[in-house]
């Protein structure tokens, strides 16, 4: 790259960072410094700098049918991620989905020349590329491992942090294992009906303890930990069901769809109101393929089908629309759902999390999974 190239990245990055920052997204100095100084276009060859540093969420890999399984995240979820780690120097770090092996580089950046970091990839393309790309950019003490990431890595090197950048619906008790007492896993959590939530939880014994939660999702963790999830194709429809509803047929949810929508007008929700109305009231969301964005709400299979969507802005303020089919029981089930939660915050929200093998947490929702159970208690307060 020229010497004019790379100060027009330089400039570019800079004004990311600037600009995420006036949007509200919050850095610690450490973290600021190594967003501004690790060159995401190193990472991304061929893809122009304007885009680049646009800070979205690209594209890297697809399958045989156009579906996306490898990308460079948003630059915005990769702070607040970074942040729920809170990496210190010479800390020891793995990484599960390495991606283009930019957010590994910026993890080796904040553990410093003590650190170590490893990241593991299930595609071997995609791991080549990301060494290539690492050493490119001369990031040396990062080891890129192609396996099954769900496995951890075959040594018994302990760890301080763990990163998963896939959505997981479950642990690796392998990870759990590599984790050292005391350290941080942060990971995107697939919570019922489908909607994400990144979480960071603190190993302390045999239980994990949450120290953060932010808004956030990410392509699901493909492999031995990443079971298909139970996605219905309905019209040109995805559809995510929680587990109560797992026999209620694709007609009978197409039938629904087909009846004339009312359209009616909700308080505005933010992302995080919307992640906790999926974990404290809804069970099904939608997407439409092909377009960004996903709705949640309440399936009633007596007849009754209620969604709202993120908050958006009009000329007489912001608001967020709630579509309605069949008669109006889960509308008004999703209603006051809405009303119970609007105020509520992620961090409000406490999880536990403990091996399925031993007594189950207690919590206002407990989900439970094959190898971890996991409690979620919160007080509803602004």
């Amino acid at each position: 790259m020229s010497a004019v190239a790379t100060a027009d990245a330089r400039e570019l990055r800079g004004a990311m960072v600037d600009a995420l920052k006036k949007r509200g997204v919050r850095l610690r100095p450490r973290i600021e410094e190594a967003f501004r100084s690790v060159p995401r276009e190193a990472f991304l060859p061929g893809v122009g700098l304007d885009r680049v540093y646009s800070g979205d969420a690209i594209v890297t890999k697809q399958d045989g049918e156009g579906r996306p399984i490898s990308s460079s995240s948003e630059v915005g979820i990769m702070i607040d991620m970074a942040e729920l780690l809170n990496v210190a120097p010479g800390h020891r770090i793995l990484e599960i989905g390495a991606g283009t092996g930019y957010n590994a580089a910026v993890l080796s950046q904040l553990s410093g020349d003590r650190g170590a970091v490893t990241t593991v990839d299930l595609d071997p393309e995609i791991a080549a590329q990301a060494r290539q790309n690492l050493a490119a950019a001369s990031f040396h003490r990062v080891a890129v491992i192609a396996g099954d990431g769900w496995a951890g890595t075959a040594d018994s090197i302990s760890f301080d942090r763990v990163e998963v950048t896939a959505g997981v619906s479950d642990l690796s008790p392998a990870w759990v294992a590599q984790l050292a007492d005391g350290g941080t896993i942060v990971f995107p959590f697939v919570l019922p009906a489908g909607m994400q939530t990144v979480m960071a939880l603190r190993k302390q014994g045999t239980d994990l303890v949450s120290t953060g939660l932010t808004p956030g999702a990410f392509m699901r963790l493909r492999g031995h930990g990443g079971a298909p999830p139970r996605i219905r194709t309905v019209g040109v429809f995805d559809i995510e069901l929680s587990d109560e509803l797992v026999g209620v047929a694709n007609e009978k949810i197409a039938a629904l769809m087909r009846e004339p929508p009312r359209r009616l007008i909700a308080p505005p929700l933010r992302w995080e109101v919307m992640t906790l109305l999926a974990l404290f009231g809804a069970n099904i969301s939608v997407s439409k393929r092909g377009r960004l964005g996903l709705t949640v709400g309440i399936l009633d299979p007596a007849g009754s089908l209620a969604l709202v969507d993120l908050s958006r802005d009009s000329i007489a303020g912001p608001f967020s629309l709630v579509v309605s089919f069949g008669s109006e029981a889960a509308e008004s089930r999703l209603f006051d759902a809405i009303e119970r939660l609007r105020t509520a915050r992620l961090e409000n929200l406490h999880v536990l999390a403990r091996p399925t093998r031993l007594p189950a947490p207690v919590g206002d929702v407990v989900v439970r999974r094959a190898e971890f159970t996991f409690a979620f208690t919160t007080k509803m307060s602004g």
